[in-house]
């Protein structure tokens, strides 16, 4: 059943191609495919943008960089930076904010994708040598 909703939802969205579509259209038609579970997006979708925050900070932390040089060498004000970071703050960021702190910080591009609590064990072992 699901695989024939498919199919009439690709064949409408086909036929709307060749005419303008708005925003609203596309969501809509896309919304009323049902090819993944809405939820279950929306809270991997979630806990990647809050994993990659706070390994954002810190990747920061573990450069020994203060939040005003690093918001400057990422092109941000430094507010921004902070929302970015906080723990309790909406987690949205810039694919060239993340290119950015990849280059700027020095960590690995996995290093941002690992569980952020390990990396933050990490932090914790490396304040403790100094």
């Amino acid at each position: 059943m699901l695989q024939i909703k498919i199919i009439i939802n690709i064949k409408l969205f086909c036929s709307k191609v060749g005419e303008i579509m708005d925003k609203e259209d596309f969501n809509y038609l896309l919304n009323s495919m049902e090819v993944y579970d809405k939820n279950k997006y929306n809270y991997t979708l979630f806990k990647l943008k809050h994993n990659i925050c706070q390994n954002i900070r810190i990747a920061r932390k573990l450069a020994n960089m203060e939040l005003d040089h690093a918001a400057q060498l990422l092109d941000l004000q430094p507010q921004s930076l902070r929302r970015i970071e906080a723990k309790n703050d909406r987690d949205e960021f810039s694919s060239k904010v993340l290119i950015m702190a990849i280059m700027v910080y020095g960590q690995d591009a996995n290093f941002y994708f690992e569980d952020w609590k390990k990396n933050e064990m990490l932090l914790q072992k490396e304040k403790l040598k100094v």
